[in-house]
């Protein structure tokens, strides 16, 4: 067996920009949507010292196959990415942190380049940990961004967070949750909280939210109010959020969601769903992470630093 190329958080960082990320997961989510690519739900293995999770996807316009296989621990996560060819071949390994931060952001991207409103270039970012900065970047992106305020547990997070986005170019200030969401057009939550982050009764009638941290059934960033009042609901794995997205789950229990009204976002890629005019009503995007986006970055790194 010839020796496999492994990829670590520095390489990947070098190959895996923001922009081409989210270019290729937005051509993958129409290949998902017409049946051309496939993603699994996440599966778990728990008890109550330890939990490993998997997750696998196959993309033949590219001609490859992979997933994520990562432990969740008190320190947080542990991950391992693999892509495979066709034939069975193992063509690479991936260190998983920084891989899962830019592909997270990049499905964020993806959101709000299909359904931005008109007024997003004042936007809101609650949390201050590994996904902030990929979301600032994801936000400047495909936003002309005049006034983003930051929201965090720790004050002094959210300062240090802002100083440094001002120093990426993008006007930034911390703020309290109040302050944070009234106005604003872009809602970005990144939190692992258990508890809702803002009073959804704030949000502007025509505001997108783009809901990130709450990927685990008893986690929820978002009120009953916030979810009640969207009129378009999209998530990146339609299915996988009936498990997994604690927002919704919590809503529905609430009676404040029906999950028939939830759309996929591979359909709104495909063109079987489309969106209402941007700026008519509250649209949330609610993103648990798909074993696709992990097999999109590794595949662009993979491809740019070639099989040697």
């Amino acid at each position: 067996m010839s020796e496999v190329l492994h990829f670590d958080e520095r390489r990947i960082a070098e190959l895996c920009d923001l922009a081409t990320v989210t270019d290729w997961l937005e051509q993958a989510w129409e290949d998902l949507g017409q049946g051309r690519a496939d993603t699994t739900l996440r599966v778990r293995a728990g008890t109550k010292e330890l939990m490993a999770s998997a997750m696998s996807a196959t993309w033949p316009r590219h001609r490859v196959g992979g997933g994520k296989l990562y432990l969740t621990h008190p320190g947080g996560f542990a991950f391992l990415v693999a892509l495979f060819s066709p034939d069975g071949g193992l063509l690479a390994t991936f260190d998983g942190a920084g891989l899962t931060a830019t592909r997270t952001a990049a499905a964020t991207a993806v959101a709000l380049r299909r359904l931005k409103p008109p007024h997003a270039g004042v936007c809101a970012l609650f949390g201050t940990g590994a996904q902030a900065k990929p979301h600032v970047l994801a936000l400047a992106q495909e936003l002309d961004v005049v006034d983003l305020r930051i929201w965090g547990r720790n004050q002094a997070k959210a300062e240090a967070l802002a100083a440094w986005a001002n120093r990426q170019g993008v006007p930034a200030r911390s703020a309290s949750a109040d302050e944070a969401v009234d106005g604003a057009g872009v809602v970005v939550t990144v939190t692992a909280s258990y508890e809702p982050v803002f009073d959804g009764a704030r949000l502007d009638a025509g505001a997108l939210v783009c809901a990130v941290g709450s990927t685990k059934a008893d986690r929820r960033e978002l009120d009953a109010t916030a979810v009640r009042r969207a009129g378009f609901v999209v998530s990146d794995s339609a299915e996988g959020a009936r498990t997994e997205a604690g927002d919704l789950i919590g809503a529905a229990a609430d009676g404040a969601f029906d999950w028939d009204d939830l759309v996929d976002l591979a359909d709104v890629a495909a063109g079987r769903a489309v969106p209402p005019e941007p700026g008519s009503c509250i649209v949330l995007f609610e993103s648990q992470g798909v074993a696709l986006q992990d097999v999109v970055a590794a595949t662009l790194a993979y491809q740019r630093e070639g099989p040697g």
